[in-house]
């Protein structure tokens, strides 16, 4: 049934188109010698938020803007050139960008965007992307394998090992941020390696499974891995590992095995010295990112990637191609995309000076605009990357934090409207404001301990073993205006729960009010290990009258199910790192609405032991729909 919301987002869609017509270190205080990233955040559980299923976006945005309504995150994703043919791979030119991710420290006094082709955006292709001592490269801890990243010997191998020179300052998880596929389509998935979890009766061997039913075997090399011992160390470093073949659900292939440098950033720990106190130290930080150069489906159809860049260098994306004959193709001046061109029309790319940019910065150009074949454009103004989230400055054994109330954005006015700004090729405008939230999680394990080493005879600076909560930046107003349009506004608010065990089982809450006054709060389990991640429930209200619409979804996480929640394969942040690990499927549904309750809920009974109808990758193979009136 349709929604009013659903309504004005509909309404929405028609005005613009009647224009267009014609796991380890968390964000604490940063003394030199406490060990932290210089944003002061856990790259392992800023990963973990950016799975597509964490980040459910809303319908209706056609500036391209996807809201994460767990974590907070804006992102934008637009496809430029898309060419239709006789398969269903796509043969597209796409792009993205993270508002809510902050520049990068790339040293002490500057901050910059990851390294990219296209200003502060990216390209937004498949990809496999980790995070490694930029002096070792992608490597595990086999000490007599260390380049065979993919066909391990033993899955304890799979995390590196510490840092060479100061392992006591750098261990390995405080630094390694595991591999971790993206799909365009918004799919994604933790590598783990593979125990007993079903994977396809031909190809492989498969090392490597995601709770998505991806399964993953190995590429002997990397294309780009140069030939010649004279090429750069850091060339020969990036390149000197294994490739990863994954196969997803649907029987498609992708060869990830072309290199890529997407940022080197540092980070800064304790060590002894011999020569007295304990001495700052610095390690370098290396994102590296695995491309597809082919995707296959299961009928022999194919596209291929072209790429021209080093194993040491950002993405530099040359050519798309299908086997139907489908082909775009990318010019580039100074290694800075300029054109995209497909079928004999062209699209146009511009930058601009960086928006922020002065003394502590370094900031390449910014897009600023995309020219069309038809001369209109889209459009970009503001600042795309936010300096970094104020850091947790309290102690950790002083948990007064834990409990932090962000302000209501739902409850603020409206003439305060500045941020980010989309011009889209309709005329249309879109500004979208940027806040700062605590969020975290609850019922943390493992207290906090000291990393690095710890000066005699000073309090040591302590910190979450496990991340337990911190500042991000969080998406909290969006307002539309344009030609024949009413000024459309959306409110965001957000609130977590956060603290160690023993404490109660907590919830992350989202409140967004939307342009026709509706309010629509969603509620997602955040206690560690447990439910952390899953929608519970989400109820729209109008105003104090009653909620127009109720619902609440319950999963395996307890023991309805006994084989549930079953963990896919070995990780060493298994636990630490649930939704990406374990198998919780959806047991029930249950939504009220005028009047009416719907019931949507697996069986139980297909088997004599009674458990719920679900097979061995945790999807019903009997559910139940029922209506009745409310009570």
């Amino acid at each position: 049934m349709e929604t009013t919301q659903d309504r004005g987002r509909k309404s929405l869609a028609r005005a613009l188109f009647l224009c267009c017509a014609g796991i380890a270190a968390v964000a604490v205080a940063a003394p030199c010698l406490a060990q932290s990233s210089p944003q002061g955040l856990d790259l392992r559980y800023d990963t973990l938020l950016k799975r597509q299923e964490r980040n459910r976006t809303t319908p209706g945005n056609e500036f391209g803007d996807q809201h994460g309504i767990e974590s907070g995150s804006l992102t934008f994703n637009i496809v430029d050139v898309d060419i239709p043919g006789n398969n269903k791979l796509a043969v597209e030119f796409r792009r993205s960008l993270t508002i809510t991710d902050p520049k990068k420290n790339l040293n002490a006094y500057a901050y910059g965007y990851p390294s990219t082709r296209l200003g502060d955006w990216a390209f937004g292709l498949p990809k496999i992307e980790a995070t490694y001592d930029a002096a070792e490269g992608w490597i595990t801890s086999d000490p007599g394998r260390r380049t065979k990243n993919c066909s391990l010997a033993q899955p304890s191998y799979m995390e590196p090992p510490d840092h060479r020179q100061y392992p006591e300052a750098f261990r390995a998880h405080m630094f390694w941020n595991p591999p971790t596929i993206t799909f365009p389509d918004g799919g994604s998935g933790l590598l783990v390696y593979r125990s007993t979890y079903p994977v396809p009766t031909s190809g492989g061997p498969y090392y490597w499974v995601t709770t998505s039913n991806d399964a993953v075997s190995c590429i002997a090399t990397i294309k780009n891995r140069p030939s010649s011992s004279s090429a750069p160390a850091k060339e020969r470093l990036y390149s000197q590992g294994e490739g990863y073949l994954v196969t997803r659900q649907d029987g498609t292939r992708y060869w990830f095995d072309w290199m890529a440098l997407e940022s080197e950033i540092p980070t800064v720990s304790s060590a002894f010295s011999s020569y007295g106190p304990p001495m700052e130290v610095q390690m370098y930080q290396a994102t590296l990112a695995l491309y597809p150069t082919r995707v296959e489906d299961r009928f022999g159809n194919s596209v291929t990637y072209t790429y021209s860049n080093k194993a040491n260098e950002a993405v530099k994306l040359d050519r798309i191609e299908s086997s139907d004959g489908r082909i775009i193709t990318l010019a580039y001046t100074n290694g800075e995309l300029t054109s995209v061109s497909a079928h004999g029309r062209t699209w146009t790319y511009i930058y601009a000076a960086p928006a922020g940019s002065g003394i502590g910065t370094f900031l390449p150009n910014r897009l600023a605009e995309v020219r069309l074949p038809d001369s209109t454009s889209w459009r970009y103004a503001g600042d795309s990357h936010p300096f970094p989230a104020p850091r947790v400055t309290r102690p950790c054994d002083n948990l007064s934090w834990t409990q932090t109330v962000n302000s209501d954005a739902t409850t603020v006015g409206d003439t305060d409207f500045t941020g980010f700004t989309v011009d889209s090729p309709s005329g249309a405008r879109a500004v979208f404001r940027i806040g700062t939230a605590m969020l975290g999680r609850s019922a943390v394990t493992d207290g906090c301990y000291a990393p690095g080493v710890q000066p005699a005879g000073q309090t040591p600076n302590r910190v979450p073993r496990r991340f337990l909560g911190g500042y991000r930046h969080v998406l909290t107003g969006k307002k539309v205006t344009g030609p024949g349009l009413s000024p459309a506004i959306w409110k965001y608010s957000y609130q977590s729960n956060i603290g160690f065990a023993p404490m109660a089982n907590g919830t992350t809450r989202t409140k967004i009010l939307g342009p026709d006054g509706a309010l629509d709060t969603y509620t997602f389990g955040n206690t560690y290990g447990v439910d952390e991640g899953l929608l519970l429930s989400h109820t729209r209200a109008n105003g104090t009258q009653a909620p127009l619409m109720s619902e609440v979804h319950t999963y395996a996480t307890g023991t309805p199910a006994p084989v549930f929640p079953m963990i896919i394969g070995f990780h060493p942040d298994a636990r630490d790192r649930t939704p990406a690990v374990f198998l919780r499927p959806k047991l029930s549904t249950t939504k009220v609405m005028q009047g009416t309750r719907f019931m949507w809920e697996v069986e139980k009974g297909c088997d004599a032991s009674g458990v719920p109808c679900l097979d061995t990758f945790g999807r019903p193979t009997r559910i139940k729909r029922s209506s009745s009136a409310a009570p």
